[in-house]
């Protein structure tokens, strides 16, 4: 596999990947090098990797990988916001100046493989979506009103003209559905957590989820053996608020669109609600992710489909309760 170098080692899918290599790693004279601001003390710890503390907007950048023969970056660094929550300019810059930074420093360097997550937000939140299973094929369309969808498709804009230009970069991204786990802590389930959970009214609204092994097993195989390519990540099937609200027991709280866009419209610019309008197209418009080349040309099929990484996601989070 050569010299591997991991951007945002240290977060929740990070950290994941980094101990999956460390189970797997055969060849003593392999470098893991660990990219991130900050580190949990194991990692620091640990023999095998080298943790360097490091923002990937950092000039420095090019030198690390030049230095320790980088032949893999697996690229996991990123900031997640809600349309609710963000600091769009620190936003930008992380995430897509830090991303061209990183690609420019695998160009220069004679990197083999540039790995990335990126997301099915990128396709963004529109009612021409609404309801359909999209494929690889379906424009990049992300919204700027959302920053987080906005970043990823000017990511991915970039990387296609990196294709063209420097072929000899192979590239692995992953539009990644909603990521579950045991421990996850992320917007959607957040948004799962409230004690109605909110349906838009004459929209199914699907969440396609995939398992963080699964996703780590995923980012492995595209070191090891995977077609380079672009490729939805998520379990078989979906689960709409419906059905979601049942599963959990939930009452769900059905409301028609322009009725929530009316109200979150006139109470965020007062400062009296976190949403705004724009909440409305994040729940009614989600992209549903078809994982088709993922089984196909890649041949990884999900060890659970969406429904299964849920079940998982509210057994696991159930019996955490009730240790408390």
């Amino acid at each position: 596999m050569g010299n591997i170098l991991v951007t945002g080692a240290n977060g929740y899918l990070g950290s994941q990947f980094v101990l999956k290599l460390l189970e797997d790693k055969i060849n003593v004279d392999q470098k893991i090098i660990c990219l991130d601001i900050h580190f949990r003390p194991e990692f620091l710890n640990n023999p095998a990797l080298l943790c360097i503390k490091m923002d990937i907007r950092s000039n420095e950048l090019n030198q690390i990988i030049s230095d320790n023969h980088i032949e893999t970056v697996v690229h996991l660094a990123a900031i997640i916001s809600t349309p609710d929550k963000s600091d769009r300019e620190k936003e930008y810059d992380i995430d897509v100046n830090g991303t061209k930074n990183l690609v420019k420093a695998c160009i220069e360097n004679n990197v083999s493989k540039f790995i990335v997550t990126s997301s099915g937000a990128a396709y963004g939140y529109h009612k021409e979506n609404n309801n359909k299973w999209i494929t690889e094929d379906f424009p990049i369309e992300g919204n700027y009103e959302f920053a987080y969808s906005h970043h990823k498709k000017l990511i991915e804009v970039f990387l296609a003209e990196k294709r063209a230009t420097n072929p000899e970069l192979q590239q692995f991204v992953f539009r990644v559905g909603t990521i579950l786990g045991k421990t996850t802590k992320n917007p959607i389930t957040e948004y799962l957590e409230k004690p109605k959970i909110l349906e838009i009214k004459n929209h199914k609204s699907p969440f396609v989820f995939i398992w963080d092994k699964d996703l780590v097993c995923i980012l492995y195989k595209a070191i090891t053996d995977g077609k380079p390519g672009i490729y939805n990540v998520a379990g078989d099937g979906s689960l709409s608020v419906k059905e979601i609200a049942s599963i959990m027991g939930k009452k769900n709280q059905t409301l028609p669109a322009w009725l929530i866009k009316g109200v979150f419209g006139l109470l965020y610019p007062l400062g009296l609600s976190k949403y705004n309008a724009f909440i409305v197209n994040f729940v009614q418009f989600r992209p549903v992710l078809l994982n088709t080349k993922l089984k196909e040309e890649f041949g990884f099929i999900p060890s659970k489909t969406s429904k299964e990484v849920f079940d998982y996601y509210l057994k696991e989070n159930v019996n955490r309760e009730v240790k408390k």
